[in-house]
């Protein structure tokens, strides 16, 4: 059960790696100075010029995964940080992906200098498991697509790997089994194909390994009890008063497990009479997919090109719902 006003409750969604943006960090620190001294702390933690390296004209921001999970995980930060400044206070968030990083700092169940560190650990674990590809497939349901998979006789060559909405799922893999999925599709369903990434095969039994060898950085992390509740990708489903030993399960099994995140963000839903779903971090992937059939609640953005005078109006528009 979620505690929490019944009515115009927000609830944060803290985007995946796919969110990734050239500006998303430099355009805040210009803007904003005190998100500056934040990126400032990271690149003490990580022994790295944070603020050097993520200016939108370095040609190598995103050469590697680890340099996309590190960004990402640190931007997403940075709006939630502005968010809190400005005065909003949500009690309920979730993650897709990489984001369940930050969810989990937001519920408290990990500090943001501990979090920053796993993730950079994790993101250098990417780069070194075994080759594949991340693919997103729209519009298509998840019963289509595994039928199509199926179909193909790939075997766990090529899995769903994020179960995002009902009509936009995530193919990961190896090349060769993906690429032969894509194939039938094309000759059998009108769908659209945007490779995520070209190199990780994210949330996939290929990743089995990676998810061995961070288990024992999980298990390090100082951990505490989450002051709101868990929502684990793998589960798809609100844990309550969860334990150490769970938040290290779940996040072990989602290196190589599908992410369920319609199941996540409906078990929210489902709590809630009138919640306001705001995506807290670069883009507008996650909001992007509500509408068009699926609206679990009320959906709105933190980024915009006008970022300063965005949040403000946003903040403003949450304040009046939950009043």
């Amino acid at each position: 059960m979620i505690d929490g006003t019944r009515t115009g409750t927000p609830v944060l969604l803290f985007p995946g790696q796919s969110s990734r943006d050239p500006e998303m960090i430099d355009k805040l620190v210009a803007a904003d100075p005190a998100t500056a001294v934040l990126v400032d702390r990271a690149s003490s933690v990580l022994g790295r010029d944070l603020r050097r390296h993520y200016r939108r004209a370095n040609v190598d921001i995103f050469a590697t995964n680890r340099d996309i999970q590190v960004g990402v995980f640190l931007a997403n930060h940075l709006h939630l940080d502005a968010l809190a400044r400005a005065g909003v206070v949500a009690r309920c968030s979730l993650g897709l992906s990489l984001g369940e990083y930050n969810h989990l700092v937001h519920v408290g169940a990990i500090a943001f200098e501990d979090a920053l560190r796993v993730v950079d650990r994790r993101g250098s674990l990417f780069d070194a498991g075994p080759p594949g590809v991340t693919v997103s497939v729209f519009p298509i349901d998840a019963a289509r697509l595994q039928a199509v998979i199926d179909a193909t006789g790939v075997g766990d060559g090529a899995v769903i790997g994020l179960f995002n909405s009902p009509r936009q799922q995530v193919l990961s893999g190896e090349r060769s089994a993906v690429e032969a999925v894509l194939a039938r599709l094309e000759d059998e369903v009108f769908v659209e194909a945007v490779i995520l990434d070209h190199r990780i095969p994210m949330h996939s039994p290929l990743f089995a390994p990676v998810a061995k060898a961070l288990r024992p950085v999980l298990a390090a992390a100082p951990w505490r009890p989450p002051l709101g509740p868990y929502v684990p990708n793998v589960r798809g489903e609100v844990c309550a008063g969860a334990r150490e030993a769970t938040i290290v399960e779940c996040l072990e099994r989602h290196v190589h497990e599908p992410v369920r995140w319609q199941a996540s963000v409906e078990a929210v839903a489902a709590a809630l009479e009138t919640p306001i779903f705001i995506e807290v971090g670069p883009r507008a992937v996650l909001t992007g997919m509500f509408g068009r059939g699926w609206n679990p609640g009320r959906a709105v953005n933190t980024d915009a090109p006008a970022w300063p005078a965005h949040l403000s109006e946003l903040v403003e528009g949450v304040r009046r719902a939950v009043a």
